[in-house]
């Protein structure tokens, strides 16, 4: 079985800078199966996280959003005290589900995020059964007609989609922080996660990339997305050709697109412009 697609499904926890453990029980449930799936269902419960999600502590939301968009989140872990009864904050909270292994810690950064595919599944099954996280799991549903109306080049519906990911994912005091606005468009894209490997920040050309989608099944497009505030959708793809971002997807000439996002801060509004590369 490909063990790169093994790696997104079971891998995360890592040991030290040199050894990284892939999830054993799953790893021999797909193995014997002949199948990617989660398996982590038979060994645990989404409960063990929507409980504690319940709680609702200040800022809790906002992080679990990053989370599940593919970033890490800072944590204090020194607070927690080991006992069930005596949470006082977010941290308490996301140091338990470390020790459970719905989260993994990186001490270099003092962070915490989801390990892989299997686990973040958990976290979505936990989210849809939570009132405080429904507009979240709406946008998560919408998400595969997002990348398909990317790929066919509908460049309205994808301004329209991300306007309601925008909006429902942050909230008036965050709305327009960069950072957030990136964490909004990469959940937009959550099914992207079932075809590519999404790449933020990716070091290519003369830069840095804001988001890259490196397709892991055949025929279907590379993509590019270079996000503006304030700008525009033309200066968005300019920078993309310019600084020769497509340059870590030479595999994918004959099949990539360049995606260019802006969003307005005044009018609240995202558009969208799409194009396919042509080797010159």
């Amino acid at each position: 079985m490909p063990f790169d697609e093994m790696e997104r499904w079971y891998d995360g926890y890592d040991l030290s800078d040199e050894v990284s453990l892939l999830n054993p029980k799953s790893v021999v449930s797909a193995i014997e199966r002949k199948k990617m799936a989660n398996y982590w269902s038979t060994t645990g419960s989404f409960e063990a996280i929507s409980d504690y999600l319940r709680m609702n502590f200040d800022g809790i939301r906002d992080d679990v959003v990053s989370m599940l968009a593919g970033s890490s989140v800072e944590v204090e872990v020194s607070s927690f005290t080991n006992t069930l009864n005596s949470f006082k904050g977010k941290d308490d909270v996301f140091t338990y589900l470390i020790h459970l292994g719905y989260l993994v810690y990186n001490d270099k950064d003092m962070t915490c995020r989801i390990p892989n595919e299997e686990v973040r599944q958990e976290w979505v099954k936990a989210a849809k059964f939570d009132d405080d996280y429904k507009q979240i799991f709406a946008i998560i549903n919408a998400s595969k007609r997002l990348l398909d109306d990317t790929i066919n080049g509908n460049a309205e519906a994808v301004a329209a989609a991300l306007d309601a990911a925008h909006t429902q994912v942050t909230n008036p005091l965050t709305y327009n922080d960069e950072h957030c606005f990136q964490s909004a468009i990469c959940l937009a894209y959550f099914y992207a996660n079932t075809r590519y490997t999404l790449v933020k920040e990716l070091p290519t050309g003369k830069g840095y990339a804001d988001l890259v989608l490196v397709p892991y099944l055949p025929n279907i497009p590379a993509m590019v997305i270079e996000l503006k505030h304030n700008k525009s959708t033309e200066s968005a793809l300019l920078q993309i050709k310019d600084r020769n971002y497509h340059e870590a997807l030479n595999h994918y000439y004959d099949n990539l697109l360049f995606v260019g996002i802006n969003y307005d801060e005044k009018t609240k509004e995202h558009t969208c412009k799409i194009e396919r590369f042509v080797k010159e």
